[in-house]
């Protein structure tokens, strides 16, 4: 009977000291926060320059009861902010980024994501009515019309090799990009 107490008393040394003695991980080094990063690309479907994206002012000279041609200025008939028209659902500066470079690396030009223009700015365009005419200028802030789709990399940072995690695409509807520097000057004569 002793034997058998002493046996169990045995046992249950051994279950406890399994179950007290603490365990310890194994420690691997400092560890790192997630860390990842967008990467975005535009792929564009088509991209084509407006001439007539936004309509600044028109200005006209009755030249019919003249017999020499009149020079006619043109003088900006109103002052505001052309934007850009975004084409992205919830887009980021960043694909705003990736968007514009990539219109300027197709077109060769600057593009911006909004103009002004001021009331009363004069420019040249060396434009005459001829006698007995009546003419028009109508000047425009030229834009980048595009659409396509732009490529979302998701990219785990934390490994050399910058893994990628899943590419995602987001569609780009019709949008249009002012020009930086160009104005477009339509005119007509009668």
């Amino acid at each position: 009977m002793q034997a058998k107490k002493f046996f169990y008393f045995i046992v249950l040394l051994l279950v406890l000291s399994t179950v007290a003695i603490p365990t310890y991980a194994v420690d691997n080094g400092p560890q790192r926060a997630p860390m990842y990063i967008h990467k975005y690309t535009y792929i564009p479907n088509v991209t084509s320059c407006l001439n007539t994206y936004k309509n600044i002012g028109t200005v006209s000279l009755d030249n019919t009861k003249s017999s020499t041609k009149s020079y006619l200025g043109y003088t900006v008939q109103s002052s505001s902010t052309v934007k850009m028209t975004v084409g992205i659902s919830g887009s980021v500066k960043a694909q705003a980024d990736a968007l514009f470079a990539k219109v300027e690396s197709s077109i060769s030009a600057s593009v911006t994501a909004s103009r002004c223009y001021t009331k009363g700015k004069s420019s040249s365009t060396n434009f005459y009515v001829p006698a007995g005419k009546n003419g028009s200028i109508t000047g425009y802030i030229p834009a980048i019309k595009t659409s396509g789709k732009m490529k979302d990399v998701l990219i785990d940072a934390n490994t050399a090799d910058f893994y990628e995690i899943s590419t995602n695409y987001i569609t780009v509807n019709t949008l249009y990009v002012p020009l930086k520097n160009d104005m477009h000057f339509v005119n007509k004569t009668w």
